[in-house]
């Protein structure tokens, strides 16, 4: 992997800290969830995954950094089917299965991910 432009690394950096936030925004979604609070969690849920419309693969600045080398490709696609399977959460009726989703699939998802975010960095 060629050595990221500083304005690369300065992107990367905010979008490690947005996964973070997102992370935390999910660990909320499942307390919602668990305190009997659907329609709350549903609505964050909802409104935290949409924020991933503008990192789809219209970007032209996370096709540049993850487009190159053809493993970051296969865990950027696997990482929006995950995205895209969460956006569906709210539609499950039961909040058991909600909550079964996000932290069976959804969230080892984002940490797989964001292991691949991080080292990137790293590399850098």
């Amino acid at each position: 992997m060629e050595i990221l432009t500083a304005k690369q690394e300065h992107f990367i950096r905010r979008y490690e800290e947005w996964i973070d936030q997102v992370v935390d925004a999910l660990m909320m979604v499942v307390q919602f969830y668990r305190d009997g609070h659907e329609e709350q969690g549903d609505r964050l849920l909802t409104e935290t995954m949409a924020g991933f419309d503008r990192f789809g693969e219209e970007n032209m600045t996370m096709q540049s950094i993850f487009g190159e080398n053809e493993e970051h490709l296969r865990e950027w696609d696997f990482f929006q089917q995950q995205i895209n399977e969460t956006l569906e959460v709210s539609t499950l009726g039961d909040p058991v299965e909600k909550i079964s989703h996000i932290t069976k699939r959804t969230l080892p998802a984002f940490h797989r991910w964001n292991t691949v975010v991080r080292s990137l960095l790293s590399e850098s």
